[in-house]
């Protein structure tokens, strides 16, 4: 695809492992035409409403984050959020306000703009739940609120999903239905991480963790399509702080690897080992704009040379 630096626009949720940052090396890996663009760990949507595609499927497992989407899309939404701040008088110092809020929200009055409200005043921007799903981020005091900065960049994400032909679903990866993608289509996956160390994957907030049968059944999952020509592309990392992913990196052999210029060190505030890189990728079953085909994946090289 085509597209410009400058067009790119951003999610107003902070959401862990957002491929903002890395749409400027993803993007140009894409095919330039796609049909439907299957985002089945959409997380924030950066890549769903960026992607250029004709129609787009956008999925996540956790039902609160595809909700907050379909709200954004929905006509006035700026104005409920606002409503819902200017009712709780929210700012980054009313922890009063905060509180009851999300009481209110634990108890029934659980919105998509009560929910998002709540997000944009808790500790750095962060959506966390119990293991019953009641909401329990902290205050994010002197830091987080609707600024104008991420007012101005709500409108603009708000107004590209009133632009594009999208649905939203909330399913297990293994759930979705892949028997119509084809040839040209592309369904790309952006799952946890196995060798990270991300909180959303450790199954003790009320959602599904991820471990090693989730990694296989997903790999198992790309070669599927990869047998019925559906082009996939599947961003992950084949080591983090020293650790590798061995069943990753055996199994990316048979496909193609994008190596990524990428650096996180700085992206979470708990690492302590701050000088370690991740090998972060792109795996692909096709090269831009050639057809799936397995002769053409074992005669090439790699686009992208593995970093030193």
């Amino acid at each position: 695809m085509n597209f410009n630096v400058d067009n790119l626009v951003k999610s107003p949720l902070n959401y862990t492992g957002g491929k903002f940052k890395l749409l400027p090396q993803l993007l140009p890996l894409f095919p330039s035409k796609i049909s439907t663009f299957y985002d089945i760990f959409g997380g924030g949507a950066n890549v769903s409403v960026n992607c250029g595609a004709e129609h787009i499927y956008y999925n996540d497992i956790i039902p609160y984050v595809s909700k907050i989407l379909e709200g954004m899309k929905e006509e006035g939404s700026i104005k409920k959020v606002l409503n819902v701040i200017d009712t709780y008088s929210l700012s980054k110092t009313n922890l009063e306000g905060f509180n009851k809020l999300r009481f209110d929200y634990n108890n029934g009055n659980d919105s998509w703009e009560n929910l998002y409200a709540l997000i944009v005043h808790s500790f750095n921007y962060q959506m966390r739940f119990n293991s019953n799903h009641k909401y329990n981020s902290s205050f994010g005091k002197n830091v987080s609120y609707f600024s104008p900065t991420l007012k101005s960049k709500f409108l603009k994400f708000a107004e590209r999903l009133n632009n594009l032909d999208i649905v939203f679903s909330s399913k297990d990866f293994r759930d979705v239905d892949y028997s119509d993608a084809n040839e040209n289509d592309l369904v790309y996956f952006d799952p946890p991480y196995l060798v990270s160390c991300a909180v959303y994957q450790d199954g003790k907030r009320g959602f599904k963790g991820w471990g090693e049968q989730d990694e296989k059944d997903l790999l198992s999952l790309c070669d599927k399509l990869n047998k019925q020509g559906t082009r996939f592309a599947l961003s992950n990392v084949l080591e983090s702080k020293g650790k590798k992913n061995n069943i990753l990196i055996n199994w990316s052999k048979k496909y193609i690897v994008h190596y990524l210029d990428t650096d996180y060190r700085n992206s979470n505030y708990q690492r302590k080992d701050r000088d370690s890189k991740d090998i972060e990728v792109l795996i692909t079953n096709y090269y831009k704009d050639e057809p799936v085909s397995t002769k053409t994946i074992k005669k090439k090289a790699p686009l992208y040379k593995k970093r030193k």
